[in-house]
């Protein structure tokens, strides 16, 4: 059976963490072989790449938009290596916060030309796309409402460098994730993300259910629902990458 490749993507504070676990408790539940990870830090070497991409600079130092576009494709390349593709090839469901397309809608609203992305996506991907994406869509104001919020109440939480970029920036953000999932309405879906936590989590539990199916996996919808709301968050960490 062959691996089932699902990426969440948003704007910051659109959700993508709490559905991340919820979603991977769900699928643990039905004892599906799952790995879950993160884009950028998805292996002992991204995670040195994420601290300089996400963490703002003790210098206020910042990158050039080129710059910090290497930075993500060098992480995705060993992430691709190390975790993504081997757990494909063992017929494992991927389960990713963030990847290409986060790429696509951050570093080309800071102005990468589509040439380069196109080009260090041919390079890195080689054609691998995932099967579904799950574009979790919020409004900037409300989802930096959010932000702040969150930073307040976690201490010593470094990675606020997109943060702290201008609304249009995040407005930016947004519009190139909505273009992308135009383009490729069969790969995206675009689940509202300012309804409460358990309308989201059905919401995307509709469009991956059908996938896992198609896939050959056995999706017991019953026990899905018994396994998929709240649950203990220690457990839905395990194994994230």
């Amino acid at each position: 059976m062959a691996g089932v490749f699902i990426t969440l993507e948003g704007v910051e504070g659109s959700g993508k963490s709490t559905q991340l676990l919820r979603l991977s408790e769900r699928l643990r539940h039905l004892g599906l072989p799952l790995v879950v990870s993160k884009e950028p830090g998805g292996t002992a070497l991204g995670r040195e790449l994420r601290r300089l991409l996400l963490e703002p600079h003790p210098g206020g130092e910042s990158w050039a938009p080129e710059a910090e576009l290497l930075l993500f494709y060098a992480d995705r390349a060993q992430h691709l290596k190390d975790v993504i593709r081997p757990a494909l090839e063992a017929g494992k469901v991927v389960l990713l916060d963030r990847f290409e397309d986060s790429t696509r809608a951050y570093q080309g609203a800071s102005g990468v030309p589509e040439e380069a992305l196109d080009a260090l996506s041919t390079l890195v991907l080689q054609r691998l796309k995932p099967h579904l994406t799950l574009l979790l869509d919020l409004d900037p104001e409300a989802s930096l409402q959010r932000v702040e919020v969150r930073n307040l109440a976690l201490e010593d939480f470094n990675e606020t460098r997109f943060d702290s970029a201008h609304l249009d920036f995040h407005r930016r953000v947004r519009a190139r994730f909505l273009a992308i999932a135009e383009r490729e309405p069969n790969r995206v879906a675009i689940i509202p993300a300012r309804e409460g936590e358990d309308a989201v989590a059905a919401a995307i539990w509709a469009r991956v259910a059908p996938l896992l199916r198609t896939a050959g996996f056995a999706v017991d919808v019953e026990r899905a629902e018994r396994g998929g709301h709240g649950g203990n968050a220690e457990n839905a960490e395990e194994g994230i990458k």
